[in-house]
């Protein structure tokens, strides 16, 4: 019940920005969520992301029959939303150019002030070699963050084996959304399956350069600030920015 609980909620995360997908599956047991159907170019797949971002994939790593099959049933990316699914992360794409020319972070964004302007020992949070131990969590934040359109990410074991980390790169755009999906996805995970969900989420947000541009250490009644609208994603970042 608490999984299906949370396939409905990360369901409706998302329902102000549905749109039509196509989901490519590949022989490792990656996935890649595409705005439509790849196209053949000789031994390529040429993918069209759902951010605009076009990447190619080789077509002998493509597992046609379970791409084909799932893509039928009309179910989008819901699919994989369940906690429980076992399987490795989606890849992370590599961003055409025009990804890597956005526009800077607003500067009463990035500039911290107050309390977060005050020197602070260097966290170490970081992306680790170790994944995180319950993948179904680690898949739920990912979907988290694609159903906001947020897609060159990554994650892993946080500073604690209980920790997550998320490592996000967004534009200026994008902070504020980046907030929103983690804290969300947080808060859901936290009322629906308490017992799985993490001590903390850090979360690290990266600019187009691949500056940092935000560093967190989240807890879950934090998260509920962003998650209920008690507090915006501009007031979040000042009040809980690490660096």
């Amino acid at each position: 019940m608490k999984r299906l609980a949370l396939v409905v909620a990360l369901s409706v995360l998302g329902a102000s920005a549905v749109h039509a997908v196509y989901v490519v599956y590949l022989k490792n047991g990656k996935r890649v969520v595409a705005r439509e159907k790849y196209q053949v170019k000789g031994k390529l797949a040429i993918v069209t992301l759902k951010n605009g971002a076009v990447v190619s994939l080789p077509l002998e790593q493509i597992n046609l029959e379970k791409t084909e099959k799932i893509n039928s049933m009309g179910l989008g990316d819901a699919e994989l939303l369940a906690l429980g699914e076992e399987g490795p992360p989606p890849p992370t794409p590599t961003p055409t150019p025009a990804m890597t020319t956005l526009g800077k972070l607003r500067g009463d964004i990035a500039k911290p002030t107050g309390e977060a302007a005050r020197p602070t020992p260097t966290p170490g949070i970081t992306l680790r070699d170790k994944p995180f131990a319950d993948k179904g969590v680690d898949r739920a934040f990912q979907e988290g963050l694609e159903r906001y359109h947020l897609y060159l990410y990554r994650t892993s074991q946080g500073t604690e084996p209980q920790y997550l980390y998320v490592e996000v790169r967004v534009n200026e755009k994008e902070v504020p959304k980046a907030l929103e999906a983690v804290c969300m996805t947080y808060h859901l995970l936290k009322q629906s399956a308490p017992q799985r969900a993490p001590e903390r989420v850090e979360l690290r947000l990266l600019d187009e350069t691949g500056r940092e541009a935000g560093l967190f250490r989240i807890a879950a009644e934090e998260a509920a600030e962003l998650a209920e609208g008690k507090i915006t994603p501009d007031e979040f970042f000042l009040k809980h920015v690490l660096f």
